[in-house]
């Protein structure tokens, strides 16, 4: 199974696009070291927005429920960001 993740983010502290960069570097690359891949889909030219996809995948619906609520703490406690909208969608190959 697969899950995938769409979110909404506004980064309130970034004052410059190059600001904006480096915490979202940082977000990904928190990511990645879970096995999630990750990419930045949306408002590449504002600096205190972001759209953010990402997607993973285990061997059946609850782990892929637990990684999921893991990854949605670690993103809940990120102090430089908010999460304005999370969509998800779950694929069952």
């Amino acid at each position: 199974m697969f899950c995938a993740v769409r979110l909404e983010l506004e980064l309130p502290f970034s004052s410059s696009l190059k600001h904006k960069r480096q915490t979202l570097r940082s977000l990904k690359d928190r990511l990645r070291r879970k096995n999630v891949s990750v990419i930045e889909a949306g408002y590449q030219d504002t600096w205190q927005r972001a759209t953010v996809e990402f997607a993973f995948a285990a061997l059946d619906r609850s782990s892929l429920e637990e990684k999921r609520e893991e990854i949605r703490r670690s993103l809940l406690n990120y102090e430089e960001l908010a999460v304005l909208q999370w969509r998800e969608e779950f694929v069952k190959l």
